[in-house]
């Protein structure tokens, strides 16, 4: 955030909560030299100056340096691959019978010497002209595609069909064939996955549309066994093909989750003084009201029993997609975003079982 941003949410803090600009200063220096190392951005995303929090309950608030900290205190550089390589994270959990989303094709390992697990049914295109054919049958539509190499939910489609040479994106969004498989760019991006097109729950279905939503668990694997720290759910928006939040600026929703029962809590759009709490979908005008996630129960076993398949990572962020034949495990990240958990939740995670975690 620039200097400029930084003065207008300090201003505005004053104008709106009373909160003299020195209190501000002096709060936020605390809190950038404190344990959770907050920048002053996330002083004001976080809304830590709120004199509803305690002192105590301020420090709690994690910052993106101590993240990183704690990341790598937790997880072991050698053990990330399942992580960072979302071919070798399948073929882990596939072997382990875990329910995933089928790959149909792996576009680029050949071509570009680079090497990779066997995928069972998974058609292997080592070049443009192998992606066009495949690309011109029927059977494969609706799909997803993602770089085996990706974070955020960059550099993904979701397609639904091809004619006269154009790839639908959407209902009223196309684009040309050979220009979309040009900037495909497999070399950069470790490979190119090609999956189906996981359908959502007909309970989120009713809320949502038909967009796929899925729930963000924080995994802690403790000296007696994996626990889940917390929990989130995040729902697209607008034309965006994934749920990422993305600090807020793409217009998604999160909401916080009851751990016990799935039932949703606060619901909430962008960050900061802008972070504001919704109660319906803004695109189908469907009221949230008291939902219950389906599976809830079933996506926090999958997490559990999933955590222990990768040793050396005691910190773990699991994305769960909540789609029509149950809860299906999409990814695994580490640095998976704290902050989303602490800004809809309203409340610090650092604690005692978290430290000790982390080893710290």
């Amino acid at each position: 955030m620039s200097f400029s941003l930084l003065i207008a949410e300090a201003l505005h803090t004053r104008r709106e909560f009373d909160i003299g600009l020195w209190r501000q200063l002096w709060q936020a220096g605390q809190l950038r030299y404190g344990a959770g190392q907050l920048d002053p951005w996330e002083y004001y995303f976080f809304r830590v100056f709120l004199d509803r929090y305690s002192p105590e309950e301020k420090r709690r608030f994690i910052g993106w340096r101590r993240e990183i900290r704690l990341d790598r205190r937790a997880n072991a550089r050698d053990a990330r691959t399942p992580a960072n390589d979302k071919l070798a994270f399948h073929f882990l959990l596939e072997k382990n019978a875990m329910p995933l989303p089928k790959i149909l094709a792996v576009y680029g390992l050949d071509l570009y010497g680079n090497s990779g697990p066997e995928i069972p049914g998974a058609e292997k295109l080592s070049a443009p002209e192998n992606v066009i054919t495949f690309l011109h049958h029927a059977k494969h539509y609706p799909m997803f595609i993602k770089p085996v190499r990706g974070t955020q939910g960059k550099l993904t489609h979701a397609l639904f069909g091809i004619e006269n040479d154009h790839l639908k994106l959407s209902s009223s969004e196309q684009i040309e064939l050979n220009r979309f498989i040009a900037q495909l760019d497999p070399p950069h991006k470790g490979g190119i996955l090609f999956q189906e097109l996981l359908q959502p729950a007909a309970e989120t279905e009713a809320v949502c549309g038909r967009r796929l939503t899925s729930v963000r668990i924080i995994v802690i694997v403790m000296p007696t066994g994996p626990e889940i720290l917390s929990a989130v759910w995040r729902v697209p928006t607008g034309t965006n093909v994934t749920d990422n939040f993305s600090c807020g600026l793409n217009g998604n929703i999160i909401a916080g989750i009851e751990l016990a029962t799935g039932r949703i809590q606060r619901i909430v759009r962008g960050i900061g003084w802008e972070n504001i709490p919704v109660d319906r979908h803004p695109d189908t005008g469907v009221v949230f009201g008291d939902l219950k996630l389906p599976g809830w129960r079933e996506a926090r076993a999958l997490c559990l029993a999933a955590a222990p398949l990768l040793p050396g990572l005691n910190l773990q962020h699991w994305d769960i997609a909540l789609t029509d034949r149950g809860p299906v495990i999409l990814e695994v990240n580490v640095e998976g975003g704290m902050r989303t958990h602490q800004i809809v939740q309203e409340r610090g995670l650092c604690g005692t079982r978290l430290l000790r975690a982390c080893q710290c």
